[in-house]
């Protein structure tokens, strides 16, 4: 299952092919590390994609395996105004935007976990690492998203599954999904920020989802309230969790 750049911008739509330039590569340590080394172009997507990572990370730098068949892929964008900046929604985008292709694409039907893992039930398929880039002076100047998607990979534990026979059953390549991911994942940062919430929340209902702890803390009848475009929680009895603290759902 090869990448191919030349395939993946003919399924581009006409305003995404003018704005990124893409990037193919073997082999990484990580896509998201790449990507924070290189010079951002002005009002420019940079777009790197791996077949495989020998370094891949998520959140609070957890291994994440990245063999050949998976879908490794960063995008750098830049931050207009940094003061106003919500990475949420940047992470949102990206989750909704798998959400939504694995759907239209494999006809599957996958949930989002609050905030940045893309699940089929108990088993993990993708994760997304979002990070901040610096300029020269310190300066937040862009955003690094990364996604990396068990596509076709043969990997499969208990917690950790894949899309293989599904991309098998319906014949989809792996240009084509990437692809048709970046066409969606632009579309849905074109959103509002409360629109692309909502349309958040379609994948995961926490509305109502009962909390069993809260940063290792046992609670008891607490639930979600709201989720706010920042990605912040409102609860039940009115106790605020940021994006960061660790919780853990009843269900």
């Amino acid at each position: 299952m090869t990448i191919e750049a030349a395939q993946i911008q003919r399924v581009l739509s006409p305003e995404l092919r003018d704005l990124l330039t893409l990037s193919v590569q073997q082999v990484l340590p990580s896509t998201n590390a790449y990507l924070l080394q290189q010079p951002m172009r002005d009002q420019q997507w940079s777009v790197v994609i791996a077949q495989q990572q020998t370094q891949g990370r998520g959140q609070r730098d957890h291994q994440f395996a990245s063999p050949i068949g998976g879908l490794y892929l960063s995008l750098l964008m830049p931050v207009r105004d940094s003061a106003q900046f919500n990475t949420f929604q940047q992470t949102a985008a990206a989750g909704v935007a798998l959400a939504e292709i694995i759907q239209a694409l494999l006809h599957y039907e996958v949930q989002l976990k609050w905030v940045n893992d893309v699940y089929d039930q108990q088993q993990k398929l993708a994760g997304i690492l979002t990070e901040g880039y610096l300029d020269v002076t310190g300066r937040l100047s862009g955003v690094v998203v990364g996604v990396g998607l068990n596509f076709a990979s043969t990997i499969e534990t208990e917690h950790i599954g894949n899309l293989r026979a599904l991309v098998v059953a319906q014949q989809v390549t792996i240009n084509q999904f990437s692809a048709q991911y970046l066409n969606r994942l632009y579309t849905l940062l074109q959103l509002p920020a409360l629109e692309l919430t909502r349309r958040y929340q379609r994948w995961t209902p926490l509305v109502g989802r009962k909390l069993q702890t809260i940063a290792g803390q046992p609670v008891q009848d607490i639930s979600v309230s709201a989720l706010k475009p920042d990605g912040t929680l409102i609860l039940s009895n009115q106790q605020i969790v940021r994006i960061g603290q660790r919780v853990r759902f009843a269900d």
